[in-house]
């Protein structure tokens, strides 16, 4: 079934941003197309503020967010405002600006127990789909990548949603700077059988507003491509990526159907985001976590 029957079809959805900031801003663009369906959508995100925010390496638990009602022991709900360490979280933000509760996303724990966790909320709460929305695509990278350098947060989301019916919707095409475009391409025309179908980001001013005001590059390249930007764009002062309409483009894929062929089955049954951490250093992958140790000891942080 493609994605506009299998929209037809549905009644209600988690939109989940799988691996932090970037990813969970994007996730707003994944749940206004769906909304167009009449589905009503409930959204959420993996906490995790980079260091540029956050001088604390790694994601945030959840007993670390002020504010934060929680669910389970990896679930809870922000309304606006909950902060770790004095700053306010992305996805408190984007619960913010939607003016509706957004289920924070606690991978501290490790896919296993956030997988149970899963499972008891979705016990309460009836959904026909969940989306896990990835900007920019390293989601589906292999592991041999030379620019891959986020691979932890969204390995254990997908990990942990491996077993419910779930559709991967990657945003913005190479928007987050690792994958390349042929990386990209080469990964999606493999997978050309897990393509549901591909949608666009839509701009609007209020979002534009929104997105610019948050301290995540991969989430804005969409909109500057769907206002039909053509060019260079420099990636967090650091790094100049090609942006066209390419970026605007939503991918959905059957989460199920290449599963296999990712990164995330390497930390299935961890309990820790450091034992995920060290399944990938075991098949040679540094992480984000990595770098951000890394610059902590550098600043003397740690």
């Amino acid at each position: 079934m493609k994605l506009i029957d299998l929209l037809k079809s549905v009644n209600s959805a988690l939109v989940v941003g799988i691996g932090g900031g970037g990813d969970v801003v994007s996730a707003i663009y994944v749940k206004n197309f769906i909304e167009k369906f009449e589905v009503e959508c409930v959204l959420g995100g993996v906490v995790w503020e980079r260091i540029r925010r956050d001088k604390k390496p790694g994601p945030a638990a959840l007993e670390e967010i002020s504010g934060v009602e929680r669910v389970n022991d990896c679930l809870g709900w922000l309304k606006g405002g909950e902060t770790i360490n004095g700053v306010e979280l992305i996805c408190s933000k984007v619960a913010g600006f939607l003016g509706e509760k957004v289920l924070a996303l606690d991978i501290t724990k490790g896919a296993e127990i956030l997988r149970k966790s899963l499972a008891e909320f979705l016990k309460e709460h009836e959904f026909d789909l969940i989306f896990a929305v990835d900007a920019g695509g390293d989601s589906i990278a292999r592991g041999c990548e030379k620019n891959l350098t986020s691979p932890l947060a969204d390995s254990v989301a997908i990990a942990s949603l491996r077993d419910f019916k779930v559709i991967l919707a990657i945003v913005g095409f190479g928007s987050d700077g690792e994958l390349s475009r042929f990386e990209i391409e080469k990964y999606l025309s493999e997978d050309h059988d897990a393509l549901l179908g591909v949608s666009l980001v839509e701009w609007n001013e209020n979002l534009e507003n929104f997105v610019f005001s948050v301290e995540t590059e991969s989430s804005k390249i969409p909109l500057l491509a769907s206002k039909g930007y053509f060019g260079k764009y420099r990636f967090w002062g650091e790094l100049d990526i090609d942006v066209s309409v390419l970026n605007a483009l939503v991918f959905y894929l059957d989460l199920k159907r290449i599963y296999n062929k990712l990164l995330a089955k390497n930390v299935e049954n961890t309990f820790s985001i450091w034992e995920a951490n060290e399944k990938l250093h075991k098949i040679g992958i540094k992480t984000e976590l990595d770098l951000e140790l890394e610059i902590a000891k550098r600043e003397g942080l740690l």
